[in-house]
């Protein structure tokens, strides 16, 4: 577990939290952990997304629409929230959002992508902290295998080592300018622990703490 110190600024409008990690890292069940706490959780609404089933069976034919698409959704779910002085906690980050992009668009496709992803970083600014769950793939995969939903049936284990790469690729370039908070998640049972869940919560407060100082 680590927290990064460096960053340069908090944003004051939107203080949220993103969780960011790959595919089953415990993104929902840490976002119910801090609602459970009394943070205000967003969880992503994936399934009113039209292309997501069609992502999982064709990542790359499908990339452009379904990455815009859900970076817009996010954008949406944390501009339209009401002001608040409670943290809003969200089971998705944009650092997500960029590592897919990055992942699965090129060329034109890929600066349409940035430029909208810059539009948005204008307006909200960065998070107050982003939890970094890191999980190994193969445990990732033991744990979509386990859930067992069909959608995530064709998801390989290449994919979910590439999706991580790509998101410790986000987080290293986030450092400077965001607080981070690194927890791993294969390590860590905080969906069922009730010690490991108190641990994680006063790091968490931690975190946020040692951000506000960097104002």
């Amino acid at each position: 577990m680590r927290i990064c110190k460096d960053a340069t600024q908090i944003n004051k409008i939107n203080r949220r939290i993103e969780i960011c990690g790959g595919i089953a890292s415990g993104k929902t069940t840490f976002a119910t952990l801090l609602a459970n706490a009394g943070f205000i959780s967003i969880y992503e609404a994936f399934r009113e997304v039209p292309f997501w089933k069609a992502f999982y069976a064709d990542p790359v034919k499908y990339a452009f629409e379904t990455e815009i698409t859900f970076t817009l959704q996010h954008y949406h779910q944390i501009k339209k929230h009401p002001a608040s002085n409670k943290f809003l906690a969200c089971d998705y980050s944009f650092l997500l959002d960029m590592a897919y992009a990055e992942m699965g668009l090129k060329d034109s496709q890929l600066s349409a992508f940035k430029a909208v992803y810059l539009e948005i970083e204008k307006e909200l600014s960065a998070p107050a902290l982003v939890v970094h769950l890191q999980c190994d793939s193969e445990i990732e995969l033991d744990r979509i295998c386990s859930r067992g939903r069909n959608v995530e049936k064709n998801i390989t284990l290449n994919f979910l080592r590439a999706l991580n790469d790509a998101v410790s690729k986000q987080i290293e370039k986030a450092k400077m300018t965001t607080p981070i908070l690194t927890i791993d998640s294969a390590k860590n049972n905080f969906a069922f622990d009730e010690t490991v869940k108190k641990k994680m919560l006063e790091m968490v407060t931690t975190a946020l703490a040692v951000g506000e100082k960097c104002q």
